[in-house]
């Protein structure tokens, strides 16, 4: 059996945006990666309110559906302890590919903090960086030579809660889900 190569690519996706939906695309067509495997969180570890995860892995379905089964939700975190952790996510994820090569996809500005992440080691162990950097933000010596559109979550959740426009923030599969579904509408 041939080797996968699979990114592990964590984060809240509260809502996913066309900057997640990019960094898929790109880590798929640079050849980086076989296929990526999308994490939202169950429960933030620093106590960060969250839609519910339902709702996010619904997103991130939405999210991933053109690229054909090479991007893929992974709901592994509602099976794991709360909170949830990195490095037990990618140990979780290691055993169920073991014979495949792993990687943790995160943001320059949080592998600028990995040394407040709990066990960022054991992470790093079992699932080396893939580190993105996001225009006019963090720099890191190791980040792809691209930089992430910048659009943010937050933006758009601020967006949604006074009835303004998403267009042109996120997928429309997503924003069709989203306009129907969010709180304030």
């Amino acid at each position: 059996m041939k080797q996968s190569i699979r990114a592990l690519y964590g984060g809240s996706f509260d809502p996913p945006h066309f900057g997640h939906q990019f960094l898929i695309h790109y880590l798929l067509e640079s050849g980086l990666v076989d296929e990526v495997r999308i994490i939202p969180c169950n429960d933030h570890p620093l106590g960060k309110s969250l839609s519910s995860f339902p709702d996010r892995a619904s997103w991130c379905e939405a999210l991933v559906k053109p690229f054909g089964g090479r991007a893929v939700v992974d709901t592994v975190e509602a099976e794991l302890p709360i909170p949830s952790f990195s490095y037990q996510t990618a140990e979780a994820l290691a055993a169920s590919f073991p014979d495949d090569q792993l990687y943790w996809v995160i943001g320059a500005d949080a592998a600028a903090q990995l040394d407040q992440w709990m066990e960022s080691q054991r992470l790093m162990a079992v699932a080396p960086l893939i580190v993105v950097g996001r225009q006019g933000e963090h720099e890191h010596p190791d980040q792809l030579p691209l930089a992430m559109p910048n659009i943010s979550s937050s933006e758009i959740r601020d967006r949604l809660a006074k009835g303004q426009s998403i267009s042109g923030l996120v997928p429309k599969r997503v924003s069709a889900i989203l306009e129907k579904s969010w709180p304030s509408n």
